[in-house]
């Protein structure tokens, strides 16, 4: 019992950094697929909801964090995705193709209704956490039987 708390929290922390370190933690503690895509969203999900309610001054700091250039070069794609998407596609889709910090950061400065940004992006969270821990479940279960 005591290792599936440190599996828990191991893994939502690592979610808390994003979709796409939180599930590779998650397979390295062998922890239980569902365990990952739960802990994983619930990671990120309590970062997005932080970055939505939080201040301006939060907000700089996330970005001079991550560095102006690496956000320059994620908002052109973040603008074609919202050129063709939609906030609907955008908040799908750019949660796990940009991450959520990012995409939560960028949506806000960016569009004018957050509260429906908000919904998208936290579906998108769910959405890609769940679709790449299948995918790589199913990848390893593959191998596995490939290699014996």
């Amino acid at each position: 019992m005591g290792n599936l708390w440190v599996q828990i929290s191991t893994i939502y922390l690592a979610g808390i950094t994003g979709i796409w370190k939180g599930i590779p933690v998650g397979f390295a503690l062998q922890a239980h697929p569902v365990v990952t895509a739960l802990f994983t969203a619930l990671g990120s999900i309590t970062v997005v909801l932080v970055l939505l309610f939080s201040g301006k001054k939060l907000k700089g700091w996330v970005l001079n964090r991550f560095g102006k250039a690496h956000v320059e070069k994620q908002q052109d794609r973040f603008h074609r995705l919202m050129n063709r998407y939609g906030v609907v596609g955008l908040g799908l889709l750019a949660s796990g193709l940009i991450g959520p910090i990012l995409s939560t950061l960028l949506g806000v400065a960016l569009i004018s209704r957050t509260r429906r940004f908000m919904v998208f992006i936290l579906s998108g969270v769910v959405l890609w956490s769940g679709l790449i821990t299948f995918l790589a479940a199913t990848g390893l279960e593959l191998v596995k039987n490939l290699m014996g």
